[in-house]
């Protein structure tokens, strides 16, 4: 669930692309929140939900029924921008709705996805003490059924970014939402230790050179505030083809 920091982050994501981006199909939007964030800043929006999106004001267009685990039920390169904001860990298909996300966009569009990071220092920790991440700190409720679990399918960014590469597009920017104390002090002391290991185990053995390029512009977003502090991650990616 979205809260003031994610919608903080999307706001200033959004407010880079005023001037290039019309029109932004916001996917799943729950309280509406971030479609009004849109439409403030004059972009044409489109929401959508599972069931029925609430009323929104009169320039937002509604559409009800849209389960991102299937198709999108929209026209090829339609939208300039895509907003999907603390979804995807709750969507089976994830592939298909990046392949989907880019097959409604335009050349050269933009997507911005938020979700929880379970690769901060604190959700690292978690890990190790207890087994679970950042998104999800205890076993899932046995009352839920899959398709109404909480953040059942959690998303690691390198994760991200491998569908994303696959499906067209490049990541542009990660941003930060909100940081908790401490964090950046654990990271005073685990930083250097955190270098050497991925370095090591990420970098040293690969042989490729394509792969070897790839996996630098990984350990280097896992090493930068966004991904090592923030809660959550906003992800920017372009569509480059």
């Amino acid at each position: 669930m979205a809260n003031r920091y994610i919608n903080r982050a999307i706001a200033a994501v959004w407010s880079e692309e005023a001037g290039r981006v019309r029109r932004v199909l916001d996917l799943s939007v729950g309280g509406g929140d971030t479609s009004r964030i849109l439409s403030g800043k004059g972009f044409e929006v489109v929401a959508t939900e599972y069931l029925v999106p609430p009323v929104l004001g009169p320039t937002i267009l509604r559409l009800g029924g849209v389960n991102l685990n299937d198709p999108l039920p929209l026209k090829d390169n339609t939208f300039d921008g895509v907003n999907l904001v603390e979804v995807i860990e709750h969507v089976e298909h994830q592939p298909q709705l990046i392949r989907e996300i880019g097959r409604v966009l335009k050349d050269n569009g933009v997507v911005v996805i938020s979700t929880p990071n379970v690769l901060n220092m604190f959700s690292r920790l978690r890990f190790l003490f207890t087994g679970f991440l950042r998104g999800r700190v205890r076993p899932l409720h046995y009352r839920h059924k899959p398709e109404m679990a909480h953040n059942i399918y959690l998303i690691h960014f390198y994760e991200l970014y491998y569908l994303l590469f696959h499906y067209g597009f490049e990541v542009a920017e990660l941003r930060k939402t909100r940081i908790r104390f401490g964090s950046p002090l654990l990271a005073v002391f685990l930083y250097p230790f955190m270098w050497l290991f991925s370095f090591l185990s990420i970098i040293r053995p690969e042989k490729d050179p394509l792969q070897r390029r790839i996996n630098w512009q990984i350990l280097t977003a896992f090493l930068k505030p966004p991904l090592l502090f923030s809660d959550n991650i906003v992800v920017k990616a372009k569509k480059v083809r």
